[in-house]
């Protein structure tokens, strides 16, 4: 990377699709963990899909963080500060994405994926946080060093 590249904060196309990967694999392997030792510690009733198997927390993280990855390039392309707009966009991002958690607990009919319980909720707001901390590390810190 040449030092007007670090200055400006914008990063090469290569360099956002390794960030993404390093945040892709990060948070999988976290979020599995977390579906592991989560799921043995509050046993979340069978029939909640979310954590009625590996599968759901493989796909939807790799489905947001792709989705994630893609709009860090755009915002890398488009900002004179990408770094300080993802984070703005990031922390919106993640706000949006844990009222869905909200709503199994607030009305679990409208949301039809099995019997959630207040822990087992928490295991997949944890998952949110944990996913969110590794992207941001990704993009911010890990993608800009040489």
């Amino acid at each position: 990377m040449s030092n007007s590249t670090i200055a400006s904060g914008k990063l090469p196309f290569s360099r956002v699709m390794m960030a993404g990967g390093v945040a892709i694999a990060g948070s999988v392997i976290a979020n599995l963990l977390i579906y592991w030792v989560g799921g043995a510690l509050v046993q979340p009733n069978p029939d909640f899909q979310p954590l009625a198997s590996p599968m759901p927390v493989i796909i939807f993280t790799v489905l947001f963080l792709v989705i994630a990855t893609a709009v860090y390039a755009v915002i890398n392309i488009a900002a004179s500060n990408p770094v300080r707009v993802w984070t703005i966009v990031a922390w919106i991002a993640l706000i949006v994405s844990l009222i869905p958690d909200f709503m199994l607990l607030i009305n679990p009919a409208g949301m039809p994926m099995g019997t959630p319980t207040v822990p087992a909720v928490i295991v997949l707001i944890i998952m949110h946080f944990v996913a969110f901390a590794i992207t941001m590390w990704a993009f911010t810190k890990w993608a800009h060093q040489r």
